[in-house]
């Protein structure tokens, strides 16, 4: 059914998109147009974990340090830092000639409120500033880090690649509160916002930042050198599949950004497409529990839904190809330094499931909501699971089904809903204080939706924060692993890999474990 579809699909939506673009564009080979999995209207990155907003992002802004594929930190927009020997003091030295997109140059005020703003939203930055006994500025082009405490992860955390980013945004906007989102998104990365033909849901519109200095050393990752090669970027939102696949089969539109594993053959069968995982370490589906609603605040239920899961019912809907999926029990992801199943159950077990429930005393009667973004493909096939599993559990089940944004703000309550999904980059997961579903410090600005409160984990997590020894790093992260699985803080759902596709005159397109569009050109260019 769905190649019919597409076969028939008309090419309406594309051609209009064509013509307005038309309208708008300097030319049709000076722009890259971008269809994203959603479309952010979130403009701010230390204000949401949302993928799409982190990929906008990375184009507007730019970060003191950034990871290469080894997991180094590599400098950025810093020029030179010095450590103290007893590794408490730091101090960073910005390049020559940064400049943000309204002209002002980078300033290390800048940096510092950039960072504090930052750290009061990130679960990492979080622990880094905690730590820090002052974080100032010395000149206009240097700032200082005092530690009041160890802290061994400094520039692993200024470096930290997903969502939330440390990036930096002039210190008038910086000074935003953090509960509040900026929205007039500013930085000094190689592409500016052009205000004037967004177009909230539907389009964003960015242009060559003729300001920006790439780095000398080669791109790798998000290190090095960042060429803006295109005059403008669309970043398009097309929620059906079938327009995308025909949009980028008649050249429309350039690069799809994740698709189905079943639409797949579809374009790999086009000489004039290329398809291919730009991630390789992939996604972990998550199952999210709100500790603070009954009956998730009773941990034999979270441990029973978690016990029920089978994540070979969860992977054919988001890896769709047995290749691209694994089942995975750790909350650091597989395939990373400290990969463990400390405190997981060990294999699903559905009957031993219903009994802890009827052993809890939970009342199963009362409707169990689950958040529905059903814009999102990757993450609503996990619901779809879920309520099922539940379903068969005994518990009366309340699909709410939202768009992706709306999502985002519902989890941000405590209140009317009590269990979402979502994916997460398992480079985003790989260490306890990089994951943010790790975060135990309960509701308040200093938790994260759902809100898990333990304070064991908390203490063995700033003990791995101040850890002089990758063994003892290890030894810890296993210790808070067990801890946080027996505690049921979530489940992970599997993981899994998903394929981009674009036109096959681009070239230089990145890989990475976020959507990078710098350095591509068309054919020659």
């Amino acid at each position: 059914m769905l190649r019919r579809t597409l076969l028939a699909a008309p090419l309406g939506v594309p051609a209009l998109l064509s013509t307005a673009a038309r309208a708008q564009s300097p030319g049709r080979a000076g722009t890259l147009r971008v269809v994203p999995e959603t479309l952010t209207t979130i403009l701010d990155p230390h204000f949401t974990t949302s993928f799409t907003a982190r990929d906008f992002s990375y184009l507007v802004f730019d970060t003191l340090f950034a990871v290469d594929d080894q997991w180094r930190p590599r400098p950025q927009m810093v020029e030179r830092w010095e450590r103290s020997e007893n590794g408490l003091e730091w101090r960073f030295t910005l390049r020559e000639g940064l400049v943000f997109h309204d002209g002002a140059p980078v300033t290390a005020e800048d940096c510092v409120a950039s960072l504090r703003r930052w750290g009061a939203r990130d679960a990492l930055g979080g622990m880094l500033l905690r730590a820090t006994a002052t974080l100032e500025p010395v000149d206009s082009a240097t700032f200082r880090l005092v530690l009041r405490e160890p802290f061994g992860l400094v520039l692993e955390a200024l470096a930290k690649p997903g969502a939330m980013v440390p990036m930096i945004m002039p210190k008038r906007l910086a000074e935003t509160p953090a509960t509040r989102p900026v929205t007039e998104p500013i930085g000094s990365g190689p592409y500016r916002f052009v205000a004037e033909e967004y177009r909230p849901g539907d389009r964003i519109v960015l242009a060559r930042h003729a300001g920006y200095r790439p780095r000398p050393e080669p791109s790798v990752w998000a290190s090095g050198a960042k060429h803006p090669r295109f005059e403008r970027i669309e970043l398009i939102a097309m929620p059906d599949v079938s327009s995308q696949v025909s949009a980028l089969s008649t050249g429309e539109v350039d690069y799809l950004e994740r698709l189905p594993a079943d639409v797949l053959p579809i374009l790999e069968r086009n000489r004039q497409v290329k398809v291919q995982v730009v991630s390789p370490f992939g996604y972990q589906g998550i199952l999210r529990f709100n500790h603070l609603q009954a009956p998730f605040d009773n941990v034999q239920v979270r441990r029973a839904v978690m016990l029920a899961v089978n994540q070979a019912d969860y992977l054919p809907g988001v890896a769709g190809r047995a290749e691209y999926g694994r089942e995975c029990r750790s909350f650091y992801g597989c395939g990373t330094p400290y990969e463990t199943a400390a405190g997981m159950p060990a294999a699903p077990d559905f009957e031993g499931a219903r009994r802890l429930l009827a052993e809890s005393g939970a009342d199963l009667s009362k409707p169990v909501v689950i958040l529905h973004p059903a814009d999102a493909p990757g993450i609503a096939a996990l619901g779809l699971v879920t309520q099922d599993l539940l379903t068969r559990l005994g518990f009366t089940v309340d699909m709410q089904a939202m768009d992706l944004n709306t999502f985002f703000g519902r989890r941000a309550r405590p209140e009317g809903w009590h269990i979402f999904h979502t994916t997460n980059t398992v480079p985003d997961m790989q260490t306890p204080l990089q994951n943010v579903y790790l975060n135990g410090a309960g509701p308040g600005p200093a938790g994260f939706a759902g809100w898990p409160k333990d304070e064991a984990v908390e203490r063995l997590r700033a003990a791995f924060a101040a850890a002089g020894s990758e063994d003892e790093r290890k030894r810890l992260a296993g210790e808070i692993h067990a801890r946080a699985a027996e505690a049921g803080f979530y489940m992970p759902l599997g993981q899994f890999v998903a394929a981009s596709a674009w036109r096959a005159e681009l070239t230089g397109v990145p890989t990475g474990p976020a959507m990078f569009l710098w350095n591509i050109a068309r054919g020659g260019r």
